[in-house]
């Protein structure tokens, strides 16, 4: 198990309402383990220290989502891509820079709005108790609360990582799907996050950076 702090959101806001990301966060020790879920899916190449922290920051992202709605579960839909469109071209310049974290979207869109496309994905439920991410017992019904998390494959051979999150309608909106893009860099054997949208952008709408 690797133990990380995780944060217990006091942001509270209207039920559906976008919140933005101005919140202050207090830190509380919890560990956190990958769900066993993920770690079967993992090959060697993938850092498992990368995919804990990940889920670790998206999970306190959704801490204030709950907070102003805690009647409806949020699940996330996490998986690996290894087919970005155009990695080393296109850049996300937050924090010194990333490799702009877009995919080919189904083959429906080629810009820089293409959605990553998944080489495996498995489903979590948020615990708001705990704040943190576990294997649901049942698969949720059509039109629940989500956030897609692509994550780059063969970290291991690599010291950053820039993340596509996709959030559903009725979290960071009422209506609207919104991107957010998280970066981080692995500094002496530890994945730290340095980069995340200053705003979350409706999925139709040109990424702005940070």
């Amino acid at each position: 198990m690797q133990s990380l702090y995780v944060g217990a959101a006091n942001r509270t806001g209207p039920r559906g309402a976008n919140l933005g990301w101005s919140w202050m966060v207090d830190r509380i020790q919890i560990p956190i383990a990958l769900p066993r879920t993920v770690e079967e899916q993992l090959s060697e190449e993938d850092d498992p220290a990368l995919w804990t922290q990940v889920l670790r920051t998206v999970a306190e992202d959704a801490s204030v989502l709950q907070a102003a709605n805690n009647r409806a579960h949020l699940y996330a839909e996490v998986g690996v891509c290894s087919h970005w469109l155009r990695p080393h071209q296109t850049r996300w310049t937050a924090a010194g820079g990333f490799a702009f974290p877009i995919g080919y979207g189904h083959a429906q869109n080629f810009g820089r709005h293409g959605l990553p496309n998944f080489d495996w994905r498995v489903i979590l439920q948020f615990n708001p108790a705990l704040v943190n991410w576990s294997a649901p017992s049942e698969l949720p019904a059509k039109r629940f609360r989500s956030v897609r998390i692509a994550i780059p494959a063969r970290t291991t051979r690599h010291c950053q990582a820039a993340v596509h999150t996709l959030w559903s309608p009725r979290t960071l909106d009422a209506r609207l799907k919104r991107i957010v893009l998280y970066g981080f860099r692995n500094l002496s054997g530890v994945w730290a996050l340095k980069a995340r949208s200053k705003e979350p952008v409706c999925e139709k709408h040109r990424h702005s950076d940070s």
